[in-house]
């Protein structure tokens, strides 16, 4: 997957020597490769390919799912991201699912207009649906509604499936009872023939902890 990384977000200072770091390719765990990046420096990232959730097949749905993981790490470092999002014409999948990542350059299909592209940057902001990790738990903060859903998972079997999707699995290898929980709860999402997990993980507190 080539993407294009920069030590800025500001395109005025894109011709800046050492701002631009070029195209490269995405090598193993999303997750993995955006915490190397953010500790040597990279503040944007560019996906030069869009994120197609119409797809179907398993490669397709394999590709689309890590680009969309992708997507979700950097939100989850704060690194800004250009990307495009093609969401399945026949209204397979929301726009307000995704609403908690950062804000994409294109939607498509927006409705005929770019009311749906327009709401999600205005309404966008850090920790909108966010987990982080307890011992023997994880506690889901979901704000994409308007109003603060705190779940909080510590069955076993569901910790297991939540590890299983974080970088997307087969919907075949998943225990389907519990998908439905997570998806009734928008905390996954199917992609052709992939689940994922969507919230991000909290890395700090964006505002002081007696606000929050």
């Amino acid at each position: 997957m080539p993407v294009r990384l920069a030590h800025d977000h500001d395109r005025e200072v894109g011709d800046v020597p050492g701002i631009d770091l070029g195209v490269t390719e995405l090598q193993g765990s999303p997750g993995e490769a955006v915490a190397g990046w953010f500790d040597a420096g990279v503040r944007h990232v560019t996906l030069i390919d869009p994120v197609n959730l119409a797809v179907e097949d398993d490669t397709a749905s394999r590709d689309a799912v890590r680009r969309l993981v992708l997507v979700r790490e950097l939100t989850s470092h704060g690194i800004g991201v250009e990307w495009r999002l093609l969401l399945p014409v026949d209204g397979g999948a929301d726009w307000r699912v995704f609403c908690h990542l950062y804000p994409p350059a294109e939607l498509s299909p927006a409705a005929g207009d770019e009311e749906p592209l327009d709401a999600w940057r205005r309404s966008y902001y850090i920790d909108k649906c966010t987990f982080r990790r307890g011992p023997g738990f994880v506690q889901v903060r979901d704000r994409r509604s308007s109003r603060l859903n705190l779940l909080t998972i510590d069955d076993p079997a569901y910790l297991a499936m939540l590890a299983q999707v974080m970088e997307g699995a087969p919907i075949s290898d998943i225990d389907l009872d519990i998908a439905r929980d997570f998806a009734a709860e928008g905390l996954v999402v199917q992609v052709g023939t992939m689940l994922v997990w969507l919230p991000y993980r909290l890395r700090r507190w964006p505002l002081p902890s007696m606000i929050i």
